[in-house]
């Protein structure tokens, strides 16, 4: 995880202590994070950051997170995955 201005830029390969680190990082910091991006060809491994991402877009909806909005993904175990979230 790196923050470059108002740019966060995560990896999706995260373990659930991760996420939880990573959601105490944004909590004060939300207010002045811009967009939360995805490092290239990361694969998300955890619903809970999904649900995370999914609850930040709900708190902030002007926040941009381009890998939510993509709505899909694909893994090598699963094969594409999509999924749809209501604002």
């Amino acid at each position: 995880m790196k923050i470059d201005g108002d740019v966060l830029t995560i990896d999706l390969n995260m373990s659930m202590d991760e996420v939880v680190m990573l959601e105490e990082f944004i909590r004060p910091r939300i207010e002045y994070i811009e967009k939360i991006e995805s490092e290239e060809q990361s694969i998300l491994s955890s619903g809970s950051l999904l649900s995370l991402l999914v609850s930040i877009k709900k708190t902030r909806p002007d926040i941009e997170i381009p890998f939510l909005e993509k709505a899909q993904t694909t893994s090598s175990i699963y094969g594409t995955l999509h999924w749809t979230y209501h604002d």
